[in-house]
């Protein structure tokens, strides 16, 4: 009813498919957008919840199963007509500190917000993790550098899924 997806070349919300089925994407990028998430934390929009609560952004790659190249198609187009490559990689980032920024507004605390995409200056919002992987000494293998490079990249707080 807003407007706020992310929208085809025609102008359409952009439709695809992921865990919860057919979905729609927020475009993070708009301040407005941000500021329209974070409200969504708030104890009176968030049923049922506590003064206390931490989130785990999941799948904000963002991740689409049904897309060419699972993820949101590069000529998809923000709420200001700039296309979905220009900022791709800045996605979960926006999507993590729009919601850091509502935990901290709901209880005036420091959020824990755990995300699976992130970019140069997450720490700043929360915690990330590199992903789902198998139980096998292999994907442990390829954590141990993995995490520790991230760690030398200046996001100390990173783990991985055992």
């Amino acid at each position: 009813k807003n407007g706020y997806y992310i929208k085809t070349k025609d102008g359409k919300d952009f439709d695809g498919w992921c865990w919860p089925g057919s979905s729609s994407y927020l475009d993070f990028t708009s301040p407005q957008v941000r500021d329209f998430w974070s409200d969504r934390f708030s104890l009176e929009k968030y049923g049922g919840s506590t003064d206390i609560l931490h989130i785990w952004n999941d799948m904000n790659e963002p991740s689409v199963f049904n897309g060419p190249e699972v993820t949101i198609p590069k000529d998809t187009l923000n709420l200001n007509g700039v296309e979905f490559r220009e900022f791709h990689n800045l996605y979960g980032f926006y999507h993590q500190w729009a919601t850091s920024e509502g935990i901290i507004r709901r209880s005036n605390k420091r959020a824990f917000v755990l995300s699976r995409a992130f970019f140069a200056g997450s720490q700043r919002f929360g915690a990330i993790w590199t992903g789902d992987n198998a139980a096998e000494w292999s994907h442990l293998a390829a954590s141990i550098p993995m995490l520790l490079t991230i760690g030398l990249a200046g996001l100390p707080f990173a783990g991985e899924i055992l």
